[in-house]
Order: structure tokens, then C-alpha cells, then sequence
């Protein structure tokens, strides 16, 4: 054996015996003492008398003026756009979860063709709604379709947002 491993092997010895060197002091079980049934007629003796028993205050809380402690700190709002249209398909599907196929560009108005979740193609022209925000198409161009949405920021504000859905990168190009 080297030196470094004697000295690993009397260095973890040292600790095992060190370590069960000292064991826990065993407690003596408690007595054990009968219950005596009061009989019949007496009232049985409790060791207390009625005018020493310890009043126990009973504990109430008063949320009156302070915050539920369960409410959320930050609560999230949907935006409240009032609208009576009816929806279209296309607004019950979030921008992300739209994928642009195709974008057709030339004589006339641009249009474009997403696929949704649910495996249908439709077809985008500028004005159309599109998205849970009320969003809607404010430009097609060779690249992207242009989304403009409304949504809520925190403050309570009605914030308008760009989003752009981008064809996908061609493979090979």
C-alpha cells in the first residue's frame, strides 16, 4: 500500500469510530398509570377547582383594512373590446399559432395564405381580422404580413402593437 492510501484508510477509520463513539442516551419508558371510572353519583375529582381553571382566549381575525393575503398581486386582464360582429375562424387562433405557406404579390391587392392549428388554409387580405386581440392585416408584403393588434398593458391602458408572421426560411436557398 502507498503512503497517501494508509493514510486515506486511518484518516476514514478514525471517522467511523469517532463517529460511533457517542450514542444517544436511552430514555427510561414512562409509568404507566390506570384511570379510575368516577362512580356513579360523585363527580369525579380533577385535582382543578372550577374558580382556578386557565381561561383560554379564543383567537379572531380581522381582515378589516388589510389585503387578502391569497389575491393575486398582479392580475392578468383580457381585453375588453366590445364588438358585435360576429367572429371570424381566424380570430379564435393567438398570431403565433398561425404559419404563413405563401404570399402572392403582383397585379391587384396582395394576399397571403396561413395554415391554422386545425390544419385548414385561409386566406389574408388587408382589412381582415386575425387573432385573439382584434387584430387586423395592415399590410402584406413579399416577406411578411403585418398584424395590427390591441391588447391591455398593465396599467389598464389600451396599447396597440405590430406583430409580423414571416415566411419561413427557404431549405436550400
Amino acid at each position: 500500500m502507498t503512503r497517501k492510501a494508509k493514510l486515506a484508510l486511518a484518516g476514514s477509520l478514525l471517522f467511523l469510530v469517532s463517529a460511533c463513539a457517542e450514542e444517544a442516551p436511552v430514555s427510561a419508558p414512562a409509568p404507566v398509570t390506570k384511570k379510575v371510572a368516577p362512580q356513579a353519583g360523585k363527580p369525579a375529582a380533577t385535582g382543578v377547582k372550577n374558580e382556578d381553571a386557565v381561561k383560554v382566549r379564543e383567537y379572531s381575525y380581522d381582515p378589516l383594512g388589510r389585503r387578502d393575503p391569497f389575491a393575486p398581486l398582479l392580475v392578468v386582464r383580457p381585453p375588453t373590446f366590445a364588438s358585435t360582429e360576429p367572429q371570424t375562424p381566424l380570430q379564435s387562433f393567438e398570431l403565433g399559432q398561425l404559419r404563413l405557406i405563401a404570399i402572392i404579390v403582383g397585379k391587384g391587392p396582395a394576399s397571403a395564405m396561413v395554415m391554422a392549428p386545425d390544419g385548414k388554409g385561409y386566406i389574408l387580405k388587408k382589412g381582415i381580422k386575425v387573432g385573439k386581440n382584434s387584430g387586423k392585416v395592415i399590410d402584406i408584403n413579399p416577406e411578411a404580413v403585418l398584424v395590427e393588434e390591441n391588447y391591455l398593458d398593465f396599467s389598464g391602458e389600451v396599447r396597440t402593437k405590430t406583430q409580423e408572421i414571416q415566411l419561413p426560411k427557404r431549405e436550400g436557398a
